[in-house]
């Protein structure tokens, strides 16, 4: 029950954070900005992929994750988007107050945790309207 609840995308902001208060990037470079791998390509150009980059693509899977699990319905499920939009407001708060949050990575990341909610909330308001109108339905 636990599981079903717990809102995903708080392991992203547990990792950036611990990643952004502990330093992680040293020398003045943020971790996120750091070269995993540079890839050439055939095109000629290279493809430069960052921890950010990494972090992003993590935290996309989880926002999947999240969005297959609005579809159900339940207490769990209203529980969650609940979960989810605090989520938000404490990572707009990071964004907005804290060092180190102040950057396009975690910005794009702010913008999934918003998603996330408003995303559950919408197929919760149309299942719960189709669930009534098959119900009105069968009355007549």
């Amino acid at each position: 029950m636990v599981l079903q609840i717990f809102p995903l995308l708080t392991i992203s902001l547990v990792i950036y954070a611990v990643l952004t208060v502990t330093g992680m990037g040293g020398a003045g470079v943020a971790w996120q900005d750091i070269v995993v791998v540079s890839l050439p390509m055939y095109s000629g150009d290279v493809w430069r992929v960052t921890w950010g980059a990494l972090f992003l693509t993590g935290s996309m899977g989880l926002l999947f994750v999240e969005l297959i699990r609005a579809t159900k319905a339940g207490t769990a499920s209203i529980t969650n988007h609940l979960l989810s939009f605090l989520l938000f407001v404490v990572a707009l708060l990071l964004f907005i107050l804290a060092k180190g949050f102040g950057n396009s990575t975690y910005f794009i990341f702010l913008t999934m945790t918003f998603l996330d909610p408003m995303a559950g909330l919408v197929v919760t308001t149309v299942t719960a309207r189709r669930d009534l109108a098959v119900t009105d339905i069968q009355k007549h």
